[in-house]
């Protein structure tokens, strides 16, 4: 798959956990703005286990799609 903008790899999956390959960033703030989507799921684990059987990516990024994690999630930073 070609790199594309996160943004609008999140808008393609709706309530979906995201792998992505990051192959672009923002040199200012390190936030990723592009890269190609190696694996998606409405099931977190099963995004987690497709890193573990891909080859693995320099910059793997697992997210959610939305703004708002599922109920029963946090994020941390």
């Amino acid at each position: 798959m070609k790199s594309q903008k996160i943004e609008a790899i999140k808008k393609k999956f709706h309530r979906e956990w995201l792998l992505i390959a990051v192959d672009k960033f923002d040199e200012k703030t390190t936030t990723s703005i592009a890269g190609r989507l190696l694996a998606h799921s409405p099931h977190k684990d099963e995004v987690w286990a497709a890193l573990k059987k891909v080859r693995r990516p320099k910059h793997p990024l697992v997210t959610y799609s939305e703004n708002d994690l599922p109920k029963g999630y946090a994020a941390a930073f």
